[in-house]
């Protein structure tokens, strides 16, 4: 035991062999000293091995540049508090200049600070904008908004945000629209006036730049602007004699802009055609194709000649003086009904004054939504009413009416009681726009015209349109857009629909060969009937090609049939 117990504790008290190292090799690595320092296994103060580890943690707890970026902050705080200074200074400037003229007037200024809500206390230039301040956040607080910038309506709402032209006969007293107060996108013209929205007005407007049409002799004669008369007494309009400079000089009509000149020949024309009620009157005018008043217009068109164009308006504007002393000046057709021409000249002119101007506005929609925006022209509308057989004693409701030109037109042309419903704000402002200038426009024509109202809602919510629907005869729907659960929302609304009304619609909401059967008999389909029509170019805003629209009407008679025959009644 002592022999092993001894032999161990010698085995013990010997050292363990320690590595080798190529002390050399290191030195040409880390360093003589760092070599030496790997050999013992020790990291001496200040070598360089200890100093790129501590760099590396230094590096990893800041920025690499970080002595750049500490130099900008410190510009950044010098410059800061040198532009508060003087900002400050400036505003001690302004409140002196403040309390100087305050002191003028009322003769002595308060200066103990107790008396900082004192109503006798003089404000400054920092209290003003403290409260220009704490006026916007409580009007932020006050109005919620939509994605937009308008507080959604509620139903209730709805109609006194609307504008509404009530049917008068021309000539007569007529009352003034009710209208919103919500404020139009560009110059609104409802200043109480009877003065309609001018040619010269729309160019002014408008954001394309125009110039001279004409040529002129003399300097002197040249004019930008030339009255004509009309029909009703005292009334007149100042049509521009300019053009759009991106005008094609070998055209006769610009490409999707205004052409005032054009306008005010198709003014004179129907005016002399339908508005005067003398035959000798329209041969000086029309008829005559040599030295007529439209010859002479045409003539100084197409020559660019300004001094021929005004001579023959002064002519024009006699001889329609004279025919308003003699009473003559009014409609030569049915006051029942208007000519399609004439109503869809006047529909063009109402667009060209409001809508045209700022027409990009339009533009501001979702694509592929409900929303996206679209127009009936006016040649469609017209081969709308006669297959949908819109007479003066019916009621029309349009879906979704845009701009309201639809409405308008078949108040005009018809007549009847005319109303519309837009989601969209602009949409809709242009539409109460175009309503004012409607009627007005009408009476310096001396037109009759049915009743015209059109409101700003969802026609999905509205209290309103769930009044008009039991009373409409013909509904009208451009559901181009619009995706399968807004259509089946509208197959549910036309149940309350009287027998016999007519729904028009760009898609069908029922297929042609629909058959009723015993597991659809109760759907709104089976209510329905429907024939397709077709329409040819330019009569949509969204294509230039052609189309098909459907008339569907709500005849319940089939379905009666179906529950008598089967036991089912």
């Amino acid at each position: 035991m002592d022999l092993f117990f001894g032999a161990s504790k010698e085995a013990a008290s010997k050292k363990a062999p320690q590595p080798t190292v190529n002390i050399r090799v290191e030195e040409r690595i880390v360093g003589k000293r760092d070599a030496r320092a790997l050999s013992t296994g020790k990291k001496p103060k200040g070598s360089s091995v200890a100093h790129r580890e501590d760099e590396t943690k230094r590096r990893r707890r800041r920025p690499h540049n970080s002595s750049h970026e500490e130099t900008v902050q410190k510009k950044r705080r010098s410059y800061e508090r040198g532009t508060s200074a003087v900002a400050r200074a400036v505003a001690s400037s302004r409140d002196r200049e403040i309390v100087n003229r305050n002191r003028e007037r009322v003769g002595s200024l308060p200066t103990s600070p107790r008396l900082e809500n004192s109503p006798d206390r003089v404000k400054t230039a920092s209290d003003t904008r403290k409260h220009d301040r704490a006026q916007r956040v409580q009007k932020k607080r006050k109005e919620p908004v939509d994605e937009k910038e308008e507080p959604a309506l509620a139903p209730a709402a709805e109609i006194e945000r609307c504008a509404s032209v009530p049917a008068h006969p021309g000539g007569a007293h007529h009352s003034s629209a009710m209208l919103s107060a919500m404020p139009s996108p560009t110059m609104d013209h409802d200043d109480g006036s009877n003065a309609v929205v001018s040619s010269a007005d729309a160019v002014k407007q408008s954001e394309t730049h125009y110039e001279d049409y004409f040529e002129w002799s003399d300097a002197g004669e040249r004019l930008k602007t030339i009255e004509l008369l009309l029909p009703a007494p005292g009334s007149s309009e100042m049509f521009s004699l300019l053009m759009p400079r991106s005008f094609d000089r070998e055209a006769t009509e610009p490409r999707d802009e205004y052409l005032p000149v054009n306008d005010l020949l198709a003014t004179v024309r129907v005016v002399a055609r339908y508005l005067v009620d003398s035959p000798e009157f329209q041969t000086r005018v029309c008829d005559d194709k040599e030295n007529g008043i439209m010859r002479q217009l045409e003539r100084a068109r197409n020559r660019r000649n300004g001094g021929d164009l005004v001579r023959a308006i002064d002519s024009f504007n006699a001889m329609l003086k004279d025919e308003r002393v003699a009473g003559r000046a009014g409609p030569c057709f049915d006051s029942a009904s208007i000519p399609s021409d004439l109503a869809i000249h006047i529909i063009e002119q109402i667009y060209n004054r409001v809508v045209a101007p700022t027409v990009a506005l339009l533009r501001q929609y979702k694509a592929f939504s409900n929303n996206v925006y679209g127009e009936i022209l006016p040649t469609l509308v017209n081969q709308i009413i006669d297959e949908a057989r819109i007479t003066s004693d019916c009621v029309f409701l349009d879906l979704g009416c845009g701009i309201g030109n639809v409405v308008l037109q078949v108040a005009a042309q018809t007549g009847c009681q005319a109303s519309g419903i837009e989601i969209m704000k602009v949409p809709a402002r242009f539409a109460q726009r175009q309503a004012r200038e409607f009627e007005r426009r009408m009476r310096q024509y001396r037109l009759d015209h049915g009743s015209v109202q059109v409101w700003r809602g969802d026609f999905c919510e509205s209290v309103e349109v769930q009044r008009l629907l039991p009373k409409a005869d013909v509904l009208l729907v451009n559901n181009y857009a619009f995706d399968g659960p807004l259509n089946q929302i509208l197959l549910q609304m036309f149940l309350d629909l009287k027998e016999g009304a007519r729904i028009v619609s760009l898609k069908p909401f029922v297929t042609p060969d629909h058959k009723i059967n015993a597991r659809n008999i109760y759907s709104p389909e089976s209510i329905l009937t429907v024939k397709r029509h077709a329409y040819w170019s330019q009569c949509v805003s969204w294509t230039d090609n052609g189309g098909e629209y459907f008339v569907q009407t709500v005849d319940r008679s089939r379905m009666r049939e179906f529950l008598t025959s089967h036991g089912m009644a």
